[in-house]
């Protein structure tokens, strides 16, 4: 999220306003094989980032099995939107300005989360870069 700028540039060209949201669960409807393996993980995070973007080594449920496939498990995912904050108008918007707004969408996430994930997630330990 921290490079991923292109979304607010589009807001403030056209006045939008973005809002948080945040579903949890979604990480519980694969099984991460690099998740017990911290050498599979270091493996993975190198390669993320020469191309730009992440591998899944996952696993899910069968058609007629609940044991192996590509199908997600049955698991709930609870969505939360947050308030919109609203964006000024800025016909072309400078790198400053976007680096600007992209911080404070940032911070309206990150307090999002923190607001619910005492209810949402159980473990509480993700980190929104």
């Amino acid at each position: 999220l921290k490079n991923r700028m292109g979304f607010v540039k589009i807001s403030l060209e056209t006045g939008s306003p973005l809002v948080p949201v945040f579903s949890f669960g979604e990480t519980n409807v694969y099984y991460n094989f690099a998740q017990g393996s911290p050498l599979l993980k270091k493996i993975l995070v190198s390669i993320q980032k020469r191309i730009g973007f992440a591998i899944p080594l996952i696993s899910g449920r069968g058609y007629f099995n609940y044991n192996f496939g590509i199908l997600p498990h049955r698991r709930p995912i609870i969505v939360v939107v947050g308030e919109p904050l609203d964006m000024p108008q800025i016909p072309n918007p400078t790198r400053e300005e976007v680096s600007h707004w992209h911080g404070k969408y940032i911070e309206a996430l990150k307090a999002h989360y923190e607001k619910h994930k005492a209810v949402y997630d159980v473990e509480g330990t993700l980190e929104i870069e």
